[in-house]
């Protein structure tokens, strides 16, 4: 097996090139020309690093040229200041020119496209949990970008007959990330992106509500600790929740969807076992950093769930990872961090 893996300096693809290198798997490795997360893969033995840009069809045909196997994880997350075109041509059309370069070398033994649970609809989930046949109608640029990718490769698979599988997953932490969840920080960064108005890929859970953060900071107090941990609920008491991944879980996810035969033609979400309340994961972050707790009673309840029912039974995905056993690891681990030279971001 000679596998091409696409956005290998990132949080998940750095742990899969990892994860293939250590079965024996031949591994080539898609860096963006001067990526400097690239020096993640340094460490690594017997894995070719290739550079080679979504956005270039030539080079793009270089990487799959005898490969067999492609995981496709390159994507821009953040759209910021790119032109709404080139963010949908590398979230799109980023895997159109990766599949033509895998027909235009012979086609390939299967290729695995990496999604998202922004193809549901985020900030207003159409059910709770999500399962693979809830409604995929995101609404904004990241999470319809990742919708038209889908769609291209499932076109491609049958007009020119490329075993595929997707993973969708959810919010993918690495290890170092998780001890800053659930804080006062993290819960102002949230909610400061109602700044971006509907170029955020949960927009709607900001529309006709007040100044979130001024709610926040009514309760804790606009000079406290960033860092004290804070739990949010509805207005009937009901926490909050959302579903993280462990990036550990993910290597797996991605592998079995590579490696088992349930996995062909399939869609699945890939999660931890259960949701994290935040009240929960508030708590978890008091007790084991010794800081101050509030909970904050918020206008709506967001629950942004989903079930892993499809991956267990096709896949034999089991996840390992709950959100207190990723702040428990956050030190010592094997893990490739997220960013290098910053311990995450």
């Amino acid at each position: 097996m000679k596998v091409l893996v696409t956005g290998a300096a990132g949080r998940v693809g750095a742990n899969v090139v990892k994860r293939l290198a250590a079965t024996g798997a031949g591994v080539r490795a898609m860096v963006l020309p001067g990526d400097p997360q690239a020096a993640k893969l340094a460490a690594l033995s017997d894995v070719e690093v290739i550079e080679a840009d979504l956005l270039d069809q030539a080079s793009v045909d270089r990487a799959c040229r005898g490969v067999s196997h492609v995981v496709h994880l390159a994507a821009q997350l953040v759209r910021g200041d790119t032109p709404v075109d080139r963010f949908y041509d590398v979230n799109a059309f980023g895997t159109l020119r990766l599949l033509e370069g895998v027909v235009r070398n012979g086609g390939c033994e299967r290729f695995v496209l990496a999604s998202t649970d922004g193809t549901y609809r985020p900030g207003d989930p159409p059910a709770v949990p999500l399962r693979e046949d809830a409604p995929q109608e995101p609404a904004d640029y990241y999470g319809t970008g990742k919708l038209l990718g889908e769609i291209i490769l499932r076109n491609h698979a049958v007009q020119f007959d490329i075993p595929f599988a997707m993973v969708r997953f959810a919010t993918v932490v690495s290890p170092e990330e998780a001890v800053r969840q659930f804080r006062l920080r993290s819960v102002r960064e949230l909610f400061g992106r109602a700044r971006l108005g509907r170029d955020s890929n949960i927009w709607q859970l900001f529309q006709g509500q007040p100044d979130l953060v001024r709610i926040v900071d009514d309760v804790v107090g606009a000079d406290a600790d960033d860092q004290m941990a804070v739990g949010l609920t509805g207005p009937d008491g009901e926490p909050w929740s959302l579903h993280m991944l462990d990036v550990r879980d993910a290597v797996e996810g991605v592998y079995r969807a590579l490696t088992e035969p349930g996995a062909l033609g399939g869609a699945f979400n890939i999660a931890s076992a259960q949701p994290t309340c935040f009240t929960a994961g508030s708590e978890i972050i008091a007790e084991r950093f010794d800081v101050p707790r509030a909970v904050v009673r918020m206008p709506m309840t967001w629950r942004l769930e989903m079930s892993i029912d499809a991956a267990r039974r096709a896949l034999g995905f089991e996840p390992k990872y709950d959100f207190a056993s990723m702040v428990a690891t956050a030190d010592g681990t094997d893990v490739i961090p997220a960013r290098v030279g910053t311990g995450g971001a």
